[in-house]
C-alpha cells in the first residue's frame, strides 16, 4: 500500500538502519497503553534485554503537548521502531509512552507505520493489550483467521470467547484495522491485569506465551524480581492496611473502606 512521505499529522524519521532494513517476514509486535502498563512493560523488556536497533520514530505535531515523569526523568511522548533480527525470529518492536485518542492523529499515524512496516515485508501484526477479564491470570488470543490463533493455544494462551470493544487506543485500533483489512495478518493478546498498579505478572505471561509461540528466547529473570518486590510491596501495604482497620475498631471508630 503507498503512503505519504509527508503528512499533517505524522512524519516518520529513518535512522540510518531504517533506511535499508529489510524486514521481509518480520513480525510487528505493538504495546497499546492499558490499565495495569502490562503490554509496555513486556516491550520496554523486551528493549532492554534484547538490544534491538532502532530503525525509526515518529514525529507529530498531534502528540500530547506535555513532559512524561518515570522514575523522576522527564521524557517527550515518543513512538519509535526496532528491529531484533536472531537466529529463529525477526521481531519488530514498536515502543511508545503514551495513549492516543484522537481519531484522525491515530489513523494517520497507523497508516504512515503500517505503509513503512508492511512496505519492506513486515506483514505480521501483533497487538498485546490488558485488562480485567475473568480475575484468573491468563492470556486470552484472538486473530484476523481463527485458523492463526492455534499456535497460541498451544503455546499456553486461551480463546478470547467474546470482546464487546478492542481493549487499545486509537493509534493501536488502526494499526489492526491496516492489518486486517489492507494486507497481512493480525493477533491480539489480551492479559488478564490488575489495572490499580503496574503489573509485570501481566508481562511475564504476555512474554511467556509470545517467546514460545514465535520462537523466540528472552531471559525473565530480571523481570520475576520485580514481581517479587512488587508482591511484598502489596503484601506490606496489606498488612498496613489491616493493621489501621483494627486500630479504628479497638478505638471505637468506623473502619475505613477502599472501593
Amino acid at each position: 500500500m503507498p503512503y505519504p512521505d509527508k503528512s499533517e499529522y505524522a512524519r516518520l524519521v529513518l535512522a540510518e538502519a531504517g533506511r535499508s532494513a529489510d524486514l521481509s517476514g518480520g513480525k510487528v509486535i505493538d504495546a497499546t497503553p492499558t490499565a495495569g502498563v502490562a503490554p509496555s512493560i513486556a516491550v520496554n523488556y523486551m528493549i532492554e534485554r534484547l538490544k534491538p536497533v532502532k530503525l525509526a520514530e515518529v514525529r507529530s505535531k498531534h502528540f500530547p503537548h506535555v513532559s512524561l515523569v518515570s522514575n523522576g526523568i522527564a521524557s517527550q511522548p515518543r513512538i519509535e521502531v526496532y528491529l531484533h533480527h536472531a537466529e529463529n525470529a525477526k521481531l519488530v518492536l514498536i515502543s511508545r509512552n503514551f495513549a492516543l485518542d484522537d481519531s484522525k492523529a491515530g489513523y494517520e499515524i497507523a497508516r504512515e507505520l503500517y505503509g513503512f512496516l508492511a512496505g519492506r515485508g513486515a506483514l505480521n501484526y501483533y497487538l498485546l493489550s490488558g485488562m480485567r477479564l475473568t480475575g484468573e491470570r491468563g492470556v486470552y488470543i484472538a486473530s484476523s483467521d481463527p485458523n492463526d490463533a492455534e499456535i497460541f493455544l498451544r503455546s499456553g494462551a486461551k480463546p478470547l470467547r467474546r470482546l464487546d470493544e478492542i481493549p487499545a487506543d486509537k493509534l493501536s485500533t488502526y494499526l489492526m484495522y491496516f492489518y486486517s483489512r489492507g494486507g497481512g495478518r493480525a493477533w491480539l493478546l489480551v492479559a488478564e491485569v490488575m489495572p490499580y498498579f503496574p503489573d509485570p505478572e501481566a508481562a511475564r505471561d504476555l512474554l511467556k506465551v509470545l517467546s514460545k509461540a514465535l520462537g523466540f528466547e528472552i531471559d525473565l529473570a530480571r523481570l520475576e524480581e520485580e514481581i517479587e518486590k512488587q508482591r511484598a510491596v502489596i503484601e506490606e501495604f496489606r498488612q498496613d492496611y489491616e493493621r489501621m482497620v483494627q486500630e479504628r475498631i479497638k478505638g471505637g471508630r468506623r473502619p475505613l473502606y477502599i472501593g
